[in-house]
């Protein structure tokens, strides 16, 4: 019988475990860049609970249904409000939920220079003031107060319109124009 040598065996073995090593490290590796690219571009694929930004710089978060957003921008608002507003317009807070239908709440601020083309602006988009329509504002001591409101109206077959809208607007001491808008389809 001759003695077989254990170096050949150790070396075989020493390659194998350095393959095994480098397949695990490979497949490892492939699921992380994976997961890169899914986190990267899951909310643009609109994968629930993945996060995403607007054409117009607002962060919205994906759900099963569509999407919503805190925090939007004044051209995010101004698109979903479907209503020019002065670019020093300040937006305060605001929310969009878009499933099969929408909603928009938004608190807005617009300095005395630009409040009265502001609220021409809201005007044109949304109607002439309201007479003795409740009034969304909390605010004490505001003055002018003016609400353009279609949500008590109905078309000829009974139904309301859509998009149903209410739109506060009133002016503070300083003359600032303080905006309080509620927009949803029906």
């Amino acid at each position: 019988m001759s003695a077989t040598s254990p170096e050949p065996h150790r070396r075989s073995r020493a390659r194998r475990a350095l393959t095994v090593a480098a397949f695990c490290l490979t497949v490892v590796l492939a699921v992380l860049v994976a997961l890169l690219v899914l986190a990267r571009f899951a909310g643009g694929w609109g994968i629930p609970y993945f996060s995403t930004t607007t054409e117009r710089g607002s962060r919205c978060v994906n759900t099963f249904s569509g999407f919503e957003c805190d925090g939007l921008t004044l051209a995010d608002v101004a698109f979903y409000g479907d209503v020019e507003l002065p670019d020093d317009t300040r937006v305060v807070r605001s929310h969009y939920v878009s499933t099969h239908d929408y909603q928009l709440q938004a608190a807005l601020e617009v300095p005395p220079a630009s409040a009265a083309s502001a609220l021409a602006a809201l005007k044109d988009s949304y109607g002439r003031c309201v007479k003795a329509h409740p009034s969304p504002f909390s605010e004490p001591r505001l003055r002018s107060v003016c609400i353009l409101a279609n949500d008590q109206e109905t078309t000829e077959s009974g139904t309301p319109d859509s998009p149903v809208y209410v739109v506060g607007t009133a002016l503070r001491a300083d003359k600032t124009l303080v905006v309080n808008l509620s927009v949803r389809s029906r």
